[in-house]
């Protein structure tokens, strides 16, 4: 499959294509678009469910108490449900805005608040586990390929969350836990995927000297060997993620979005950024072993 393809001497227009769509998504870090939930933030979480009264988001915002309204963000539910997140709010204004939206909806509300402290504390966990799962991956496939694979992965996983980090800025999705365990998901699959080429990469690999040209040429014969199992396993897996995309809730929606960026990003990744870099290095290391014994 793909015979004409130079997935290795090609690697600058694969790493331009990634290079966009980072920048675009880093951009849109930058000017704000990044929203994290009250996971992260702190605030308040209203649930409203059986509502007797259809109203429209603006129309439900509106009914909520001034100076807490024009902060306040409404989404539906389903087709009588509705969700509003407030700033932190006080007891007395909590049960205020409990009121408000039970009378106006006609329906049964739950309260959650989160405090800003706790927010931060979920947010340093969330980090720490990133961090954790990367140094984890790199210990593994150093033991079980070699430090140079290990680079090559760390650099695909990284792009892949960044990848699916900038795209929930773009299209303004909020950053929630469930973000979290989307993004932990996503670097299990992109891994996974990786892992396939290495091994086939590993067995192919010959077994005296090193070579450039003769590598990545083994690299690409490689990847052509397992490029169709990695599509179809893509395509299949997307399949349900899509559908929970459209037809789920706001939750499971939030959840199936970045299933969907971090798996099309961890296909693309495997294939045109890890293989690349692991040339890249493989390189470097040795043109630096070749000058050491002139320069010492």
């Amino acid at each position: 499959m793909f015979p004409r393809v130079d997935f290795v001497g090609n690697w600058k227009r694969w790493f331009v294509v990634s290079g966009v769509l980072l920048a675009l998504g880093l951009l849109a870090i930058f000017f704000g678009r990044l929203e994290f939930g009250i996971d992260f933030q702190g605030g308040g979480q209203f649930t409203a469910t059986g509502a007797d009264r259809q109203l429209s988001e603006d129309e439900v915002t509106a009914t909520l108490p001034a100076g807490i309204a024009e902060e306040s963000v409404v989404t539906t539910l389903g087709d009588d449900g509705y969700e509003v997140r407030t700033p932190v709010l006080s007891d007395a204004e909590s049960q205020e805005v409990e009121d408000a939206l039970s009378e106006a909806l006609g329906a049964e509300v739950s309260a959650t608040s989160v405090s800003p402290a706790f927010g931060e504390q979920l947010r340093n966990q969330a980090l720490q586990a990133v961090a954790a799962a990367l140094l984890i991956i790199v210990a593994f496939i150093s033991v079980r390929f070699e430090f140079s694979f290990a680079i090559a992965a760390i650099a695909a996983l990284v792009h892949d969350v960044l990848l699916t980090i900038g795209f929930y800025a773009i299209f303004g999705r909020e950053v929630s836990l469930v973000t979290v365990v989307a993004v932990l998901t996503v670097l299990g699959y992109s891994l996974y995927d990786t892992i396939i080429i290495f091994d086939r990469i590993r067995e192919n690999a010959p077994t005296v000297g090193y070579n450039r040209r003769r590598f990545d040429e083994m690299i690409n014969v490689s990847i052509r060997q397992v490029v169709r199992r990695s599509i179809y396993t893509s395509v299949f897996t997307l399949i349900p993620v899509t559908a929970l995309l459209i037809f789920g809730e706001a939750t499971l929606s939030d959840f199936a979005f970045a299933l969907l960026v971090g798996i099309l990003a961890g296909t693309y990744s495997s294939i045109f950024v890890a293989a690349p870099v692991l040339s890249l290095y493989k390189a470097w290391r040795a043109g630096s072993v070749r000058r050491a014994p002139r320069s010492a």
